[in-house]
């Protein structure tokens, strides 16, 4: 497992043709894994999370309004990626 340093600046590189490969690969096994259904459930409830703490601390304005912004990006960050995952599963 990675620590969050390792994992929050891992970039991915190479050629072009190394880097469409990761990007085929790493689509594939996102969604084979997680469908589209599912990863957008699994958002949710992160930032469901967020919101219901345990130690019923109540997110400052500003912070609330950025994880929205931030889950309302992704949720089209990932709908995007589904139509380019739908594209690659069609033979060639």
């Amino acid at each position: 497992m990675y620590t969050p340093d390792q994992f929050l600046h891992k970039r991915p590189s190479g050629t072009k043709a190394e880097l469409n490969a990761f990007v085929k690969t790493t689509l594939k096994d996102f969604f084979d894994i997680y469908p589209l259904d599912d990863s957008l459930e699994y958002l949710w409830r992160m930032i469901q999370q967020s919101f219901y703490t345990k130690s019923r601390r109540i997110l400052p304005n500003a912070e609330r309004a950025n994880l929205i912004a931030y889950y309302e990006y992704l949720h089209t960050l990932i709908l995007a990626a589904n139509i380019v995952n739908d594209e690659l599963k069609k033979p060639t």
